[in-house]
């Protein structure tokens, strides 16, 4: 009996060996239990200076710059001796562009970001360049998606496992005020003292915006006079509305007597406004204007000259009624 037990106490140790021995030289099988306890995923943190992003864009200006920070750790149920088993192993991460509005550009330098594995959060950085080549109404919204995904740690079994996330980063665009301007009729004249020269000026919104164009005229020579509207409101033609006005500029040179060889330049400054924003302005333009006055100026005199042009030609028909009486009365003496 005694000898039976021996023999099945051997036999049972040596199943419980060769089980172990299995186990150690095929590690290779799925993992167990065990294994998934120890499964950690990446944790970020995004952050972005929203100083810069909250400046509008200007459509076809230089690429705005915004630096990005960007924390990373380990989470799970026990990420520290996950932590502690791998250390020395690199998290590697690759961000990148995964949406943007259309018409937008935008690349991140670098594409890939390292952090050594831990359980408390590591710092990297990155700089997102984005830029805007095409027209878009002034004020609006677009978007760009950051992308974030990590490649998985560990060969036997998942230790880290591969995670994307996104983030947000929304930005307006500027205000880009642009007008043309035309004179039908030229901008030089040549008039008369006592005249007023008359120039049409055809003005075309072709900014983002309606704009409200502000209208003023400077550097007058003393003794001319000139006048035109202050401001005008145009829609824009970059999206299919027609955005043009034709005012009117008015100068008048002086009218003092005596003869006169006059020759003035009117300048006239013209400021874009927004008329969704009035706190965003364009840079003002100038158009100059030159008129040339040439002749004789009698003012207040012309009513002398037209009475006395007057009885000029009334004095003859008068004369010839008072000879025409004297005749008559002659003749009735005689009789």
């Amino acid at each position: 009996m005694i000898k039976k037990f021996q023999k099945v106490k051997i036999i049972i140790i040596f199943l419980l060996i060769f089980c172990s021995s299995l186990y150690i030289l095929c590690p290779t099988g799925k993992s167990n239990p065990l294994d998934q306890i120890y499964e950690c995923w990446p944790s970020y943190e995004f952050e972005y200076n929203q100083t810069l992003c909250d400046k509008p864009v200007i459509p076809y200006s230089e690429p705005r710059q915004i630096p990005i920070t960007v924390k990373a750790k380990i989470s799970g149920p026990n990420p520290d001796i996950v932590a502690d088993k791998i250390g020395g192993v690199i998290l590697i991460v690759d961000i990148s562009i995964a949406e943007i509005s259309e018409g937008c550009h935008a690349s991140i330098n670098p594409p890939t970001i390292l952090f050594p594995v831990s359980d408390e959060y590591v710092i990297a950085n990155a700089t997102l360049s984005f830029t805007i080549d095409q027209y878009f109404d002034a004020f609006s919204l677009k978007k760009i998606k950051i992308s974030l995904t990590n490649e998985k740690l560990g060969s036997k079994t998942t230790l880290v496992k591969s995670l994307t996330r996104n983030f947000n980063i929304s930005f307006s665009v500027g205000y880009e005020p642009r007008l043309s301007f035309s004179y039908p009729e030229n901008n030089v004249k040549s008039i008369n003292p006592g005249e007023i020269a008359i120039f049409p000026i055809d003005i075309e919104n072709w900014g983002n915006d309606v704009t409200t164009v502000n209208i003023e005229i400077i550097d007058i020579p003393n003794g001319w006079q000139a006048n035109i509207i202050k401001n005008l409101t145009l829609s824009t033609n970059l999206f299919g509305k027609e955005a043009k006005e034709n005012v009117m500029l008015n100068v008048k040179p002086p009218i003092n007597f005596g003869y006169h060889e006059d020759r003035a330049v009117i300048k006239v400054k013209i400021t874009p406004v927004s008329f969704t924003n009035k706190s965003f302005k364009g840079e003002p333009q100038y158009l100059y204007f030159i008129v040339q006055s040439e002749g004789f100026s009698t003012p207040g005199f012309e009513m002398i000259f037209a009475v006395f042009a007057f009885i000029f030609i009334l004095l003859p028909f008068c004369r010839r009624k008072n000879i025409k009486i004297q005749n008559k009365q002659f003749r009735g003496r005689n009789k």
